[in-house]
């Protein structure tokens, strides 16, 4: 009797199994991890299966039933981190920032305090705007981890907000010592130098950023931004020729823009907008 019941339970849960595969390969998450699930609730499978499908439907942004199915292994696995840590972004993602802080506090025992968490809990209390207890959470994680580079970055950004931009220079040139951080981060760094009113910082900053993401418009962007703050004008087609004229219009347009009203040039402003307007491109936000 018992083989004949987990022979049908072969039966149906191999033909779901493949479809669940076949949905996920066609990047329709939600239909595999329904798939999943039946075949987990027909072959009684292992519970950690339903790790697997709350990941799927995670990534689908149906973070109501990531929260269902991760309540449901908990039952079974009291206590593990892993869902815990797991349930804890689901419930962030549906702007439920209580009980993902109160979720991921259970992570945390006493004498064991571990970077990711506190990382994780800083991110929960700075969706939810309480950002003092952010930036502590984001300050104990690089106090057990010198080498947790986003909490830097993080913690730089908050400082940036607050206008101390001298705590922010230290915590990004910290963290970007760790040869970790995005064309962002680099950028950032810049615009604090800038407000510290050290420009040859924040143009070698600019320069060695652009060296790194030699290929990003945002870096162009800034770079260009910044000359033409400093009416280094002749260096502005330069930059522009290294933007993609198709991809990147709408920066090249920007540029363009912010030269001339840099330059008091308002016969010039009129053609550049003359030519927005018959490119069509939607691109009025640009100049409002």
């Amino acid at each position: 009797m018992r083989y004949l019941m987990m022979s049908l339970r072969r039966f149906f849960t191999r033909p779901l199994t493949k479809m669940s595969d076949r949905w996920k390969d066609k990047k329709k998450l939600h239909l595999a991890a329904r798939s999943a699930y039946l075949s987990y609730k027909i072959g009684k499978e292992d519970s950690e299966r339903l790790l697997q499908i709350a990941a799927l439907e995670m990534k689908a942004e149906k973070y109501n039933l990531t929260i269902r199915y991760l309540e449901e292994y908990l039952e079974l696995n009291l206590n593990s981190k892993k869902a815990l840590l797991l349930l804890g972004i689901a419930y962030r993602r549906n702007k439920d920032y209580e009980k993902a802080i109160k979720t991921h506090l259970k992570c945390l025992k006493k004498g064991e305090e571990e970077s990711d968490i506190l990382y994780t809990l800083g991110i929960d209390y700075e969706r939810a705007g309480k950002i003092r207890t952010t930036k502590r959470y984001y300050a104990k994680c690089i106090e057990i981890d010198s080498s947790f580079a986003k909490a830097y970055f993080r913690l730089a950004r908050l400082y940036m907000r607050d206008k101390k931009y001298d705590l922010a220079v230290n915590l990004y040139l910290d963290g970007l010592s760790l040869r970790e951080g995005s064309a962002k981060d680099w950028i950032n760094l810049s615009f604090c130098y800038i407000n510290t009113s050290n420009l040859v910082a924040a143009e070698k900053v600019l320069l060695e950023a652009l060296e790194n993401f030699p290929d990003s418009s945002e870096v162009l962007f800034a770079l260009g931004a910044y000359y033409i703050k400093k009416q280094k004008y002749n260096k502005i087609p330069e930059i522009i020729s290294k933007l993609d004229s198709e991809e990147d219009w709408y920066i090249v347009l920007s540029l363009q823009l912010k030269e001339v009203l840099d330059k008091k040039e308002y016969e010039e402003l009129e053609k550049l907008l003359e030519q927005i307007k018959k490119e069509d491109r939607n691109a009025e936000y640009w100049y409002m």
